[in-house]
This record gives C-alpha cells, structure tokens and sequence, in this order.
C-alpha cells in the first residue's frame, strides 16, 4: 500500500511538472512570436458576439460588415501604453494585407478626458487605420476581456480564432502566417 502511494506522488509530481513547463513553453513561444502577454489560438472557431462601434462621424457600425474576409479586432486605448507602442505596427499590417481578404479594425475604448482616436493616430502619423471608437464602454465586457489591449482573430465567417490579450508586434512572420491561415478559414 505504501509502495502504490509512493508511485502515485511520484506521477503526480511528474504530471505537475510537465503542466508548468508546458505553460511556460507556450508564453515563451508566444513572447518570440511578438506577444507580450498572451496568444490563445482555440481548437474549434468560436462565435463572436454582437459588436458595434461608432466611425469619426458618430455613425454606428457593426462588426458583421466585414464578413467575407479575415478581420483583426483591435480594442485600444490612447491611455495604454501598450496599446500605443503596437499600434504603429498594426499601421503596418493594414498596409501590408491590403491586397488580401484581411482587414485591420482598431476600435479605441473612450474614457472621459481621452484623447479622440482620429486625433491621436494623426499625430501618431498612423494613416491607415480606422477611428473607430466605443462610446458604451462595454466592448471589453462583451468580448470577456479585462485587458486593453485585446485583438480577437476572426475569420471570414465573423468566427474568432485566436485572441492576443496584450500588445504584440504584428510585423513578426508567425503572427502574420496565423492572419493569412484565418484569412483561409470559411
């Protein structure tokens, strides 16, 4: 009986192991992929909810009219310093995917006293991504995030993918491979 306890804290202390070093491979992947805190690829596509968001002219839009084609949903703050420091590299990616069916959507997460997103990527020198911006507050709610930033990978189907929560730099290779495989994804 002793001996069969024995044997089973052994496996379970192997078991232990391999959970934490398992867990700390994959932040470490992640982090060489441009991720800094957390890339979560899921095994079966899961539905996005119901998102709107207002344009530069305070007209409401709804995340379901870029269906057909792979989309990057960024949710920003002028007020996070993370979410500044990537934004010149999804400025990029726009530029870059702009002959394939993927489309970069930076929604900014209004807080009383923030500076207008339109605002900020004009001084920021960033032309090619959308002013978009969350009046509601609630879009971090919605998507079940308590982090800004927070990207959800949709594929064409409005179906979301993966999610990065954290900054990441969206000129790495592995992350730009992972846009054009969702952009295949029906």
């Amino acid at each position: 009986m002793r001996r069969l306890l024995v044997i089973i804290a052994l496996a379970l202390a192997l078991a232990g192991v391999f959970v934490v070093a398992r867990t700390a491979f994959l932040h470490q992947s992640a982090r060489r992929a441009g991720v800094q805190m957390g890339l979560e690829r899921y095994a079966r596509p899961q539905p996005a909810p119901q998102l709107s968001f207002l344009d530069e002219t305070g007209a409401r839009r709804d995340l379901s009219e870029w269906r057909g084609q792979a989309t990057v949903l960024n949710l920003w703050g002028t007020w996070c310093p993370p979410c500044r420091r990537e934004m010149p590299s999804l400025d990029r990616l726009q530029v870059y995917f702009r002959n394939k069916p993927i489309r970069v959507i930076t929604v900014h997460l209004d807080r009383p006293g923030s500076t207008a997103p339109a605002v900020w990527l004009r001084k920021a020198g960033l032309s090619h991504l959308p002013a978009f911006h969350d009046d509601s507050q609630a879009l971090l709610r919605a998507v079940h995030s308590r982090v800004a930033p927070t990207t959800l990978i949709l594929d064409a189907s409005g179906r979301e993918l993966a999610r990065v929560r954290g900054g990441a730099n969206w000129d790495d290779e592995r992350l730009r491979t992972l846009l054009l495989w969702a952009a295949r994804q029906k």
